[in-house]
């Protein structure tokens, strides 16, 4: 039924394909759809935010794809539901993205893109346990790096991650792999199940809140919130953008104590902001594919 919706959405809109704009024209409210397919897993923008890199695929086998955004033409149209043209064409997906990584007896997850957007990390799962695997995204050469039982992950440089190991769920930690040395920089009393990075700040979520965590001065400062996760981000003063406890996409407003959906329905997945914090992307459960929208600018304002 939501594949008929769609379809007759973007049949009868009056629709025009530009190849020389970008998912950046569109405007609060409107709606850019980018898969049709099961991605509710983590999303990544690089640091341009050319890039989106996501899961597809079985939760036995799922594999890492990405897509270059400045380079996907978009059906714009006048009734602000847009798509990807190969959406609204019925291209097979898998002629448009990007593969990076992927194996018959592993499942990768979680990827997230290293400073220059040349590297990925994702946690693969194969067997009881998991390990942590970098790919280069130009030759795709996979690699494992031997660290294992891992709860969630980030990059703190090329060289050094940010863990949370499962057995301590409840601290962070710095690991050196040149070194293979590992130090604790921040305790926690929730247990962490994800780290999300906005330049200084690092942010843990953790079931009904979030730790901000500053890179430069070491300090912890906890927000209690109804989500739940992978990702959390903060825009302006006490506004973060997150999953609720329903499965929701939204900003969550501290400042008034509401909430703002990004789109109806639940069972979305984790939402991921640009760099420049202006654009969300996120599985959304009702479209059942990855949309972007862009964040009003109200909810900037410290």
């Amino acid at each position: 039924m939501r594949k008929l919706i769609l379809v007759i959405i973007l049949f009868i809109s009056l629709s025009f394909t530009q190849r020389g704009l970008t998912y950046k024209e569109i405007m609060y409210g409107d709606t850019l759809v980018l898969t049709y397919d099961n991605n509710s897993g983590v999303i990544d923008w690089d640091n341009c935010g050319k890039n989106i890199v996501f899961e597809s695929g079985s939760e036995q086998s799922k594999k890492i794809f990405y897509l270059n955004l400045y380079d996907l033409p978009i059906n714009f149209s006048r009734n602000g539901f847009h798509s990807a043209k190969y959406v609204n064409e019925l291209v097979d997906k898998y002629r448009v993205y990007v593969p990076l990584v992927g194996a018959k007896d592993t499942s990768f997850t979680s990827p997230k893109w290293n400073i220059s957007g040349k590297k990925i990390l994702s946690i693969g799962h194969y067997r009881e346990e998991n390990e942590i695997f970098l790919t280069e995204k130009y030759s795709r050469i996979t690699q494992g790096t031997g660290i294992k039982n891992i709860e969630t992950a980030h990059w703190k440089n090329d060289t050094v991650f940010y863990l949370v190991f499962k057995n301590n769920p409840n601290q962070l930690l710095e690991y050196n792999r040149v070194t293979k040395k590992k130090r604790i920089i921040a305790e926690t009393n929730h247990s962490i199940d994800g780290i999300s990075k906005q330049k200084n700040k690092l942010f843990l979520t953790c079931n009904g809140g979030a730790y901000e965590y500053s890179t430069n001065k070491g300090n912890l400062r906890w927000y209690k919130l109804p989500i739940k996760g992978k990702t959390v981000a903060r825009l302006g003063r006490l506004n973060f953008v997150g999953l609720n406890q329903s499965g929701s996409a939204q900003v969550l407003d501290l400042n008034n104590a509401t909430a703002h959906p990004f789109s109806v329905g639940e069972k979305d997945g984790p939402p991921s902001i640009s760099y420049d914090k202006k654009f969300v992307a996120f599985y959304s459960g009702y479209v059942n594919g990855i949309v972007v929208k862009r964040i009003d600018k109200k909810f900037y304002i410290e």
